[in-house]
């Protein structure tokens, strides 16, 4: 690495870096002048050296007179994230340190004894804790204090220690020391805190959960409702593959994807480009949706036989739960029917199969079987293996043993059979040949379907591909595979797709409330028709008319109740999946008075209240708020004992949001930008890294390349953008009571006055009180930020909630005087 920019700078590693010390010391020794340099002169001719050509900088990691309130600094270094501020002073401002004093490290109140030497350390320790820039230095070219601006261990930083180097000699011969703590590499390692014993960041204080006794513990619901559970089933995925109903499912429940929500608290530019960004334009691959305003694709529907495809897999790529398996099946027997009508079709879901330890063979059992079941071809058979081979066989009576054929017709028959077990030995060869036979003989085409491959680990989609290329590429198939963007990515960049052209389909998430509203509207067709729903359990007990009820109640509110559309539709971010697993976990919820709902059907009806939906989808099987369990993030929650970071998530995706507000970059902004923002407003390098990482684990914002690290991408990642989960939760969920209630004790309260206020009583009075509690908790800490202006603002959200509780605790009194 070299800064090209300045003429004879060195390699920055270890060695060259220390000989170019000796060289400044080499030429200062050589120094004729006798007069101290200005501050300029010192900047220049050993400042700039000593970071430049000897710790390893370079002029794009260094900003120079940055202003910030006011103020200027000399030197920052650091992109994004700033770690390190030096305060440069002339020549003449010296150290006075002790006669015989050799410790490499002295409390930084000793120093701060010499009124110059206090005033600039008191400078520099004021431009780091500003902008949370971690390490500060007071240098004169010649000698050099190093030590913690900022501290995360409960100690102020004005009570630390500070490392020394008392002169251009004493950094050579503890060059070692000096390279660690100061080097690009050394302050990315934080080795200067370890040095200085202030390197531990003080973790927040224990959690209320921590205090419950049997946390989370499992929510009782009773018979009714355990009964209603059962009643999940009917809205995932197990109705679409019962094959009863299966057409009539398909053709009756289907939601034409690419259909824009209007409940979306993200603007439309950023739904309509929900896949583009990272593929087309960094991939080089041409998408197609899959749908138009006329109907299927036209391009598709040509695919679907070999001689179009040329050669190639299509694929159908879609996000986690958009209906990826919905639109396959539909295609094969609705919009594919007549084109499909003569043709073969082998349809494979990797989705329920058990791990496989050798995927090949299992493609092939799978293809042999679905020929039998499906068709009645019998790979096996002896007249179709004789048909299949039937040059083979004509030349093999032609051969050696053609004399054989009248001496010894049966030597001749088993040596032809002999023959024929070679030919079917190899499943792999013997399937593709049946397969060409077909085509030749009946004009019947092969198309194959390779569903559910993003269910399993990138290892294995990527081994799916390659059976899906060598398919495409050397039998008589037309195969198409169905595959996550993030996979699509990564594999196109670095895996099996890099050296492949294909063919690319996107499948667009549908309006997940005409999902939910055409699903119950089948189940009661069902259910009327039959007096039963399918794959229901012949041992549940709750009569027709009842689950008609009920079900219809439901079906009123996605039809009417657009808080509660609003909800469904912006935290499920365009996964059906996750859509109906909220309806689930509404179904039969311990958290919900089933009886009291069929009471209130039975005498006047029942509106369902968005407060009770929600709360089910919180808590689902538990007694609290469970995070690991909860499709609900806490986005109070904090890794710091910082009571400012409690609004940092919020603050991230409030600024995340503007990006997509500007419309530039579709939606997206730069990581780098997130980190400065957040360094500007005194949050250190971890606290944001850890909110960007719950934020893009929870699906609070959306990374991009959404692949890297094999753990939870965010912080990592080069940009983001901001979903209508994150917009939703920020600006509509945190104002919920029931939010506010589930999220307390989830909460570390950093003020020990406000933690016996944040209890565990579960009357509806004492989750009032609890919840009402927790938000003027979170009013005292924002109280503590200086900021002002930003897009995010507690203030008007805690206003918004206080009026909701006020509504909340009008109702309940009304209810205790009925």
């Amino acid at each position: 690495m070299k800064r090209l920019e300045r003429p004879g700078e060195v390699v920055v590693d270890y060695e060259s870096s220390e000989a170019a010390l000796r060289r400044i010391i080499d030429s200062e020794s050589k120094r004729e002048e006798t007069t101290p340099r200005n501050e300029a002169q010192t900047r220049l001719d050993l400042i700039d050296r000593l970071f430049f050509e000897c710790l390893g900088w370079n002029s794009e990691e260094c900003h120079v007179e940055n202003s910030h309130a006011g103020s200027f600094t000399d030197y920052e270094f650091g992109t994004p994230v700033r770690q390190l501020v030096v305060e440069a002073k002339r020549e003449g401002i010296s150290f006075n340190l002790p006669a015989g004093f050799a410790r490499p490290t002295t409390p930084l109140s000793q120093l701060r004894r010499d009124q110059a030497i206090g005033a600039a350390i008191k400078q520099a320790m004021s431009y780091g804790q500003q902008r949370a820039i971690p390490v500060a230095v007071v240098a004169n070219g010649l000698q050099l204090i190093a030590f913690v601006a900022t501290r995360t261990d409960g100690v102020p930083p004005d009570q630390g220690r500070a490392l020394v180097f008392d002169s251009l000699e004493a950094m050579l011969s503890r060059f070692e020391e000096l390279w660690n703590a100061l080097s690009k590499p050394g302050l990315q390692a934080r080795r200067l805190g370890r040095m200085l014993d202030a390197d531990a960041d003080r973790p927040p204080p224990e959690k209320v959960s921590a205090s419950i006794p049997g946390y989370p513990s499992y929510k009782n619901r009773n018979s009714l409702a355990a009964e209603l559970q059962i009643l999940g089933g009917v809205f995932l995925e197990d109705i679409l593959r019962q094959p009863e109903v299966e057409q009539s499912f398909l053709e009756e429940c289907y939601v034409t994807s690419g259909t824009l929500s209007q409940y979306a608290q993200v603007s439309r530019d950023v739904l309509a480009a929900r896949y583009s960004h990272f593929l087309e334009s960094e991939t080089g691959a041409s998408l197609e949706p899959v749908q138009h305003k006329s109907g299927v694709s036209g391009h598709l529907l040509s695919d679907v036989f070999a001689a179009s495809v040329g050669q190639r897999p299509v694929i159908l790529l879609g996000d986690v739960g958009v209906g990826k398996t919905m639109f396959t099946r539909r295609f094969i027997l609705v919009e594919a029917r007549e084109v499909l009508k003569k043709s073969i079709v082998l349809y494979l879901d990797f989705g329920n199969e058990p791990a496989l330890a050798d995927l090949n063979p299992y493609v092939l059992r799978q293809f042999q079987t679905q020929l039998l079941i499906r068709y009645g071809i019998d790979i096996e058979d002896n007249g179709f293996v004789r048909s299949v081979y039937r040059s083979e066989l004509q030349r093999f009576a032609s051969g050696i043993y053609k004399s054989l054929r009248e001496a010894n017709p049966e030597a001749y028959a088993l040596k032809e059979l002999e023959l024929l077990e070679r030919c079917i030995a190899d499943l792999d060869s013997h399937l593709r040949r049946c397969l060409e036979h077909l085509l030749r003989a009946q004009r019947r085409e092969t198309v194959v379907f390779l569903d559910n491959v993003d269910q399993r680990p990138f290892a294995f989609q990527e081994e799916v591909f390659l059976i899906s290329q060598a398919l495409a590429g050397s039998w008589p198939v037309a195969c198409f595979i169905s595959l996550r963007p993030e996979t699509f990515y990564r594999s196109k960049r670095q895996g099996s797709l890099t050296g492949y052209q294909t063919r690319v389909f996107t499948i667009e998430p549908p309006r997940v409330d005409r999902v939910i509203t055409r699903r119950l509207t089948f189940a009661r067709k069902e259910l009327n028709a039959t007096g039963r729903l399918p794959t229901f359990p012949s041992n549940v007990t709750v009569n027709s008319e009842r689950l008609n009820q009920y079900l219809g109640m439901l079906l009123n509110a996605f039809e009417a109740n657009e808080p509660l559309i609003e909800l469904v539709d912006n935290l499920s971010g365009g996964n059906v999946r996750r859509a109906l697993e909220f309806v689930n976990a509404f179904v039969g919820s311990g958290h919900v008075d089933s009886e009291k709902i069929f009471k209130a059907l039975d005498r006047y009806g029942y509106t369902l209240p968005l407060h009770e939906f929600l709360r089910a989808m919180i808590y689902g099987e538990h007694e609290w708020y469970y995070p690991a369990d909860s499709p609900i993030a806490n986005i109070w929650d904090i890794s710091q004992s910082d009571g400012r970071e409690h609004f940092l998530q919020p603050t991230v995706i409030s600024f995340v949001e503007r990006g997509a507000r500007s419309g530039v970059d579709q939606g997206f902004v730069a990581t780098s930008q997130v980190y400065s923002h957040c360094q500007s407003l005194g949050f250190n390098e971890r606290q944001t890294a850890a909110a960007l990482n719950r934020c893009a684990a929870a699906d609070l914002l959306e990374t991009s390349p959404r692949y890297v690290g094999e753990g939870v991408p965010g912080a990592d990642s080069e940009r983001c953008r901001i979903t209508s989960v994150g917009a939703y939760t920020v600006k509509v969920l945190s104002t919920e009571f029931q939010y506010l209630d589930a999220m307390s004790v989830d909460t570390p309260i950093v003020d020990p006055k406000w933690r016996p206020l944040i209890h565990s009583g579960q009357s509806i009075e004492s989750r009032l009180e609890r919840a009402d509690n927790f938000r003027q908790y979170l009013d005292s800490q924002w109280a503590t930020f200086s900021e002002r202006g930003l897009q995010f603002d507690w203030s008007v959200l805690s206003a918004t909630a206080a009026q909701k509780m006020k509504a909340v605790r009008q109702g309940v009194a009304r209810t205790r005087s009925d």
